[in-house]
């Protein structure tokens, strides 16, 4: 449990670091679609896309990056009501099923980007799968998090 710990935590780190990564691509290929677009009067093709796909994967790294952090919105009146034994065993049952989920989706996930590998995005030529790769990505980064986060924390065991 010690390594999945690890491997988590490093793999939050790079996470971090990614996600900043393409939110300054996204707001420099938003700024220069615009800049070009209204000043120099001539659109960036390519601009759009790069956008979209910059998106599509902070938000599947994102969700995982958030799974570990404990950022995701929750209503936590019926947690905090319940004893604190039902609540690792609420708290692990929601992480087994967000392991399960992020299984699901790095397995079909890795399918649905096989399959578009052929077919090219129109501007910039690249595969498109290569976008929906973003998909059986953060399946794998979401069963590690969920995974490394089953093991209750020492406050939770004391109490």
């Amino acid at each position: 449990m010690r390594f999945l710990s690890r491997l988590s935590q490093m793999l939050a780190s790079l996470s971090e670091s990614l996600l900043y990564f393409l939110l300054a691509v996204m707001v420099a290929t938003t700024f220069l679609q615009v800049f070009f677009r209204y000043v120099i009067f001539h659109s960036l093709p390519w601009s759009e896309e790069v956008s979209r796909y910059a998106l599509v994967w902070l938000t599947f790294i994102g969700a995982s990056y958030g799974l570990r952090c404990g950022v995701h919105v929750a209503v936590e009146a019926l947690v905090e009501a319940l004893p604190p034994g039902a609540r690792r065993l609420l708290k692990a049952g929601s992480y087994a099923l967000t392991a399960f989920l992020g299984a699901v989706l790095a397995v079909y996930g890795f399918k649905l980007a096989q399959v578009n590998m052929g077919q090219l995005s129109p501007s910039l030529h690249i595969p498109i799968g290569l976008a929906y790769a973003a998909v059986p990505v953060g399946g794998v980064c979401l069963f590690i998090h969920a995974l490394a986060l089953l093991k209750p924390s020492p406050e939770e065991v004391e109490s």
